[in-house]
């Protein structure tokens, strides 16, 4: 497929148009830079699960931004308390944000982002995880030794916790999506306006997942990406404001 053939980007059109196009490229390209370790090496894994529990993160501050903007309940938010005090949000009015059957809504969301890159890298459709399951993975390592680890296949372990690893690729991340990553964006005020981190932040999470795909099955990049997802997306203060 040419360029001039290829699909619009998810936020054509928008009024910040400029800025995402500028706060995607820049995440790609800087996403990985706080996770290079001191053998100069990218664990690919770590690479994956940062960028999607970045996503994730993304779509509840999308949510936070512009509650109006995905169809279905909006106020089913729920706060779970851990044992030692944080605070986690569950509810359909954010996993409504994670994914969807609605076509127009796709290319916003990081399951769909995610799921059809990794057929497009070679995993069958009948292969396609439960996403249901991936939810319940999530949920019961919430406040145990596991929390943020995803369930994945021996070998494919991502060296830090999501927490751990959002805390890491935050500052840069967020440099990218508010312009001040580069003199350019900065100068011309180009950013993403919080309404579009969910599409920015999924449609760089499929980017990555693309890359780590040439060191791992798509299938396990997938698990790895979408249950990042889903943890980041829980996540209250002090990721989110009250």
């Amino acid at each position: 497929m040419s360029d001039a053939q290829q699909a619009p980007l998810p936020w054509a059109g928008w009024p910040d148009e400029v800025g995402c196009n500028f706060a995607a490229g820049h995440l790609v390209r800087n996403l990985s830079q706080p996770l290079i370790g001191s053998d100069n090496r990218l664990h690919a894994e770590s690479f994956m699960a940062a960028a999607g529990v970045l996503a994730g993160w993304g779509a509840h501050r999308s949510l936070l931004a512009d509650p109006q903007a995905f169809p279905g309940p909006q106020m089913g938010i729920h706060v779970v308390t851990l044992k030692d005090g944080r605070e986690m949000l569950y509810g359909d009015a954010i996993n409504n944000r994670l994914m969807t059957n609605d076509p127009a809504k796709a290319k916003l969301c990081v399951w769909n982002n995610l799921a059809g890159t990794a057929i497009g890298h070679g995993l069958a459709e009948k292969d396609l995880p439960d996403v249901g399951e991936l939810f319940r993975n999530v949920t019961e390592r919430m406040g145990g030794p596991q929390e943020g680890m995803p369930k994945t296949p021996p070998g494919h372990s991502q060296a830090l916790p999501s927490r751990e690893l959002l805390d890491r690729v935050l500052p840069v991340a967020m440099a990218c999506l508010t312009g001040e990553i580069s003199e350019v964006t900065k100068r011309e005020g180009f950013a993403a306006s919080e309404k579009s981190y969910q599409a920015v932040t999924a449609w760089a999470a499929a980017k990555v997942l693309s890359q780590c795909c040439s060191v791992m099955p798509p299938g396990v990049a997938l698990i790895i990406g979408m249950e990042n997802a889903i943890y980041g997306s829980k996540l209250g203060p002090p990721y989110h404001p009250r």
